[in-house]
């Protein structure tokens, strides 16, 4: 029998058309970063630096939205399944009113205190001037991001994903072209490095968020924005934001935790501070086929396919080669991003540490996804919540420093980290627990 033929063949086929848009659009998105990245690479290891670590207050500002837009995709998935569009159009409405809402005191926060909120993240002056300078610029346009991010939930919780794909590509077309003329200053216009990218990413945001309220106005996708009266209605972002405070507070953790271990590596310099940030930007390429792994694993277990065989050894296989290649090849991997040097030689050092990683980092995607497929969504978040806060943190701080190990004593805390959490979630799933819970 053929890999999508037969009853199984057809749930992979419907698992691979609904994973696929969101594991390109997440690539794409990752892909832009990583390439300002290399771009500000070639700048200075201050630049790199700096762009790192605006780009971290950013993800951390995106945990007020997780708030909405868990609630939002609960409460449109709701919608759409019960046939009620103008129901699902209202919760669209209101959750994008949120976000623009909520956005405002993050946007005041960047715009006027930049150089407090980077403080922490600068070992030096000069990266300090040039975090402030990015964050500054780049919070102006968090009601677009906020825009994006919520549209794009929507979309998905409607069964819309390509739509969000299309967007993406203009956006990070956009984001390219844009930063690629400033940051270097092409065509006749000012080199204006960090700031050039700032601008440039601030400008992809604006047309992405523009993209989608045309789309949504033109009330041709299965969800759109009508007019109403009272145009805000604050019973219903109640609801939103009461369906979703728990998936925001998960994630303020998560972020919270990241932030904390970037501020270890702060004291051991710049050149520490942008291997870490380049580092970063590799786990991020490394998630991704963590991610399909997750989406696969959890969508056949929530159909009673693959229980008795979660793909454990596929995704050790899989991740465990990506491993092997990252390990072999990290001094050429960091050379894309930076030259011959310190951050050169600490991002060579830090690749290849997260590389023995990255086999369990494939099973506790798995796993988790096969958990959360069954219903059984608090231990993923036990895990990884006891990773962060009892094994990485207090590990780093006493190999870093405790033991004298320096900055890869704090690196080498995440792999036993992400060891931990799969001994955890492979013990959870082999109790079998999650076989009698009703979803």
């Amino acid at each position: 029998m053929g890999l999508f033929t037969g009853p199984a063949g057809l749930l992979r086929r419907s698992i691979l058309n609904l994973a696929w848009p969101v594991i390109i659009a997440n690539f794409l998105e990752v892909l832009a970063g990583t390439i300002d990245l290399i771009m500000v690479g070639r700048l200075g290891v201050a630049d790199i630096a700096a762009l790192g670590s605006g780009v971290n207050l950013i993800f951390f500002a995106t945990t007020v939205m997780i708030g909405v837009s868990s609630g939002t995709i609960a409460l449109v998935a709701r919608s759409i399944g019960a046939k009620n569009r103008d129901e699902a159009d209202h919760f669209l409405l209101q959750s994008l009113l949120a976000g623009v809402l909520l956005s405002v005191p993050v946007v005041l926060v960047g715009v006027l205190f930049p150089r407090y909120i980077a403080a922490p993240f600068s070992p030096t002056p000069e990266i300090l001037d040039l975090t402030a300078t990015f964050v500054s610029t780049i919070f102006f346009a968090i009601p677009s991001l906020f825009i994006i991010f919520l549209s794009t939930a929507a979309l998905r919780a409607a069964g819309d994903a390509k739509t969000p794909l299309i967007v993406g590509v203009v956006v990070n077309l956009v984001n390219f072209g844009i930063n690629y003329t400033l940051i270097f200053g092409n065509f006749g216009f000012p080199a204006l490095g960090v700031h050039g990218a700032a601008i440039g990413t601030s400008i992809a945001y604006t047309t992405g968020a523009a993209m989608y309220l045309a789309l949504f106005a033109r009330h041709k996708l299965r969800i759109s924005i009508r007019w109403e009266t009272p145009l805000v209605n604050w019973a219903t972002i109640r609801r939103i934001l009461r369906v979703g405070v728990p998936a925001a507070t998960e994630q303020l953790a998560f972020q919270v935790g990241l932030l904390l271990w970037i501020v270890m590596v702060v004291s051991f310099g710049e050149d520490a501070l942008a291997a870490q940030q380049i580092g970063l930007r590799i786990q991020s390429f490394v998630f991704m086929p963590g991610l399909g792994l997750s989406i696969a694993s959890s969508a056949l277990v929530g159909q009673n396919l693959g229980a008795k065989d979660p793909r454990r050894a596929e995704s050790i296989l899989i991740m465990g080669l990506i491993g092997v290649f990252n390990f072999i090849f990290a001094p050429w991997i960091a050379y894309a991003f930076v030259g011959p040097g310190t951050a050169h030689d600490l991002s060579v050092t830090f690749i290849r540490v997260h590389a023995t990683s990255i086999p369990a980092i494939g099973l506790f995607f798995t796993l988790s996804g096969s958990l959360r497929g069954a219903g059984d969504t608090r231990w993923p978040l036990y895990a990884s919540l006891a990773g962060t806060y009892l094994i990485r943190l207090p590990l780093s701080a006493a190999l870093g420093f405790g033991l004298g190990l320096g900055v890869f004593g704090v690196w080498v805390a995440l792999p036993v980290e992400y060891y931990l959490r799969s001994v955890i979630i492979v013990q959870r799933f082999n109790r079998g627990v999650w076989k009698a819970m009703t979803v």
